[in-house]
């Protein structure tokens, strides 16, 4: 799978048994439909993607079915996401998944993510 930003080869990284698709070259990260509740271990839907449907389409191409995803805020942030509106996969720039994961939650989940990326970007290039 291709980056939507740098359109670099991007590697899989397993965090707590979800795979997430990860740039090394952006830092940036692709989570599939229901990923992101699985890693900040929430049991409610974060984000409503019949909202996304109706928001402008973006530059960017999903990795995955390479149609124009949706740009739009991140449901009560000022984090701005890009959303397959076809198959509900999320976009996330470096440092939007930690910012997300503070953002939605003070929990263990929340500390347990930012201090995977942070460990991870000390060790990358």
């Amino acid at each position: 799978m291709y980056c939507p930003v740098c359109k670099k080869s991007m590697i899989i990284l397993e965090y707590d048994e979800v795979e997430i698709d990860y740039c090394p070259s952006c830092a940036g990260c692709w989570l599939d439909q229901g990923e992101l509740e699985l890693i900040l271990e929430s049991s409610e839907k974060l984000y409503d993607l019949s909202v996304f449907r109706s928001s402008p389409k973006g530059k960017r191409r999903c990795p995955r079915c390479h149609k124009k995803m949706r740009a739009d805020l991140f449901p009560h942030t000022n984090i701005q996401v890009d959303i397959c509106p076809h198959d509900g996969g999320i976009w996330l720039d470096r440092g939007e998944l930690s910012a997300i994961a503070a953002h939605e939650s003070n929990s263990a989940a929340a500390q347990k993510i930012k201090e995977y990326f942070k460990e991870l970007f000390r060790h990358s290039g």
